[in-house]
């Protein structure tokens, strides 16, 4: 799949951006972002198939301490995690890829942080 055909893929998202953002934070939003919200039902249906998750959702309790028992149950399955991260790295392109590897430590806490907040958010 071409560069553009990727990019054309993901939902134009309409983000107050300042002139002194950082890469990194332009990177979320122009790159992350869009991704996740193409991907979000692939993200919730991943996660809802885990027998695990029922406990989660059966003891709710607030908002943060659902959205703290979800990422910790995320954070608890490697392989899930890793299944979630790959869905994003997986929509980039070559020079978003690039730029992923020379960043890969606090990309993937801000994809991360971001899926847990998506998937609370959306099985709150």
């Amino acid at each position: 799949m071409s560069r553009e055909e990727l990019k054309e893929l993901r939902p134009e998202l309409f983000l107050e951006q300042n002139d002194g953002s950082k890469s990194l934070e332009l990177f979320q939003n122009q790159v992350l972002r869009p991704i996740l919200k193409y991907q979000h039902s692939m993200l919730i249906g991943s996660v809802n198939s885990h027998i695990l998750l029922k406990r989660i959702l059966n003891e709710r309790g607030s908002r943060l301490e659902f959205q703290e028992k979800i990422k910790q149950f995320i954070n608890s399955q490697n392989s899930l995690k890793n299944q979630l991260i790959g869905y994003v790295i997986g929509l980039m392109t070559s020079s978003e890829f690039d730029f992923y590897l020379k960043n890969q430590q606090e990309i993937n806490k801000r994809i991360h942080g971001m899926i847990c907040q998506r998937i609370a958010d959306a099985l709150y």
